[in-house]
């Protein structure tokens, strides 16, 4: 399998890497890079000559995986002259750091389907109604693709994105929430790896803030403080919600009975190999993942007699098919399975267990969470 991430030579990490002895196309090419993200226009701690050898690394890369038989396809995107310590940071889910009070919906409950009608499932008896289930077409806050930037924020915008989306399944109502009011307000109660914000928390400690707190609109809060204080909130929230629930772990059908009947669900993955991916059905994420990505499954399909989940990650709309990823789905939950061997990744909590068991394609089937009763009011 091919891996995007680079390991860097002490050379590269002390800041002295010899320059390469490229072509004056390969240098135009990296030039055009550069103009068209429009980035590292400012003060930049990583030197040019180091960027541009990156930038040609992960290009070949590109070239050789696409020069084989694949289910997806590689492309260049603004991370291709990312370091990986940069590329690291956009992954903020911290396994451990789990609500204390656990869920506060019950698993059997009265679910929404896409159509509107309510019916009796339970996560363990899947009634899927589809083999086919794409929200983008149906639900307006499907495509509110955003850009976490430089900040370990995928577990708030994920969550954001599951209250927006069931709020406009179930009531017709939505506007786009603050994700970054759960960057500044929402703690990591055991400081796992950090106090939340930035440097990572879950989807389960931001619906559990939205259920106690509410969460203002995206237009009343826009800001991130940085400074781990909670301010100018507004006196009224903008959505209600009645509590969440977390789906059985390593089972694939809840996750899909979650899917086609409540809406959108906050799933937990291995995102370090998704750099380059373009469209396609990717499956090239190795059994034993680390998990250290939170997006947001909101459909399921087949592709070329690959089956898959439709997932909405937080990169922003030039990455991956205009913010969209096709993750191999199989057939039984345990056709694989594999270990996340450093499931403290990043954490630093004492006293949790050395390994755990991960299931599914880059471990989408490990860790997954919905709201259940979000209702944003109409202005």
């Amino acid at each position: 399998m091919m891996h995007w991430l680079l390991v860097a030579s002490a050379a590269t990490q002390a800041g002295a890497m010899t320059s390469m002895h490229s072509s004056h196309i390969g240098a135009a090419e990296y030039a055009q890079f550069r103009v068209k993200h429009g980035h590292r226009s400012g003060k930049d701690h990583i030197a040019y000559e180091t960027r541009e050898q990156l930038f040609h690394e992960r290009l070949a890369a590109i070239k050789e995986h696409n020069s084989k038989e694949s289910s997806w396809v590689a492309g260049v995107n603004k991370f291709a002259d990312f370091t990986d310590e940069e590329f690291r940071g956009l992954l903020g889910f911290k396994r451990m750091a789990r609500s204390e009070h656990g869920p506060s919906a019950s698993p059997s409950l009265l679910q929404l389907t896409a159509n509107g009608n309510m019916i009796k499932a339970t996560p363990h008896q899947p009634t899927v109604l589809s083999t086919v289930v794409d929200y983008r077409s149906t639900v307006k806050s499907a495509n509110f693709v955003r850009d976490q930037g430089d900040c370990g924020s995928c577990w708030a915008v994920a969550t954001v994105g599951a209250l927006e989306m069931q709020s406009e399944l179930k009531t017709g109502n939505t506007t786009q929430l603050s994700f970054t009011q759960l960057v500044d307000c929402v703690p990591n109660p055991h400081n796992c790896g950090g106090t939340g914000g930035c440097e990572g928390a879950t989807a389960e400690l931001g619906l559990e803030y939205v259920q106690h707190h509410g969460l203002q609109s995206e237009a009343h809060y826009h800001h991130h403080n940085g400074d781990d204080k909670c301010k100018g909130l507004k006196k009224h929230s903008a959505i209600a919600l009645s509590g969440w629930h977390r789906l059985p772990t390593n089972e694939g059908a809840p996750l899909l009975n979650s899917i086609a009947h409540h809406g959108p669900v906050v799933v937990s993955v291995d995102g370090g190999p998704w750099m380059a991916y373009s469209h396609g059905v990717f499956d090239s994420c190795d059994k034993d993942s680390t998990i250290n990505h939170a997006v947001l499954a909101i459909g399921f399909g087949e592709e070329k007699g690959k089956k898959y989940w439709l997932i909405r990650n937080s990169w922003g709309k030039e990455w991956g098919d205009h913010g969209f990823i096709k993750l191999l789905r199989h057939d039984h939950d345990n056709d694989y399975c594999g270990t996340d061997h450093d499931p403290k990744q990043g954490v630093g909590c004492d006293g949790g267990p050395a390994t755990l068991p991960v299931c599914g394609m880059c471990g989408v089937l490990s860790d997954s969470s919905h709201p259940v009763g979000a209702a944003i009011s109409r202005k």
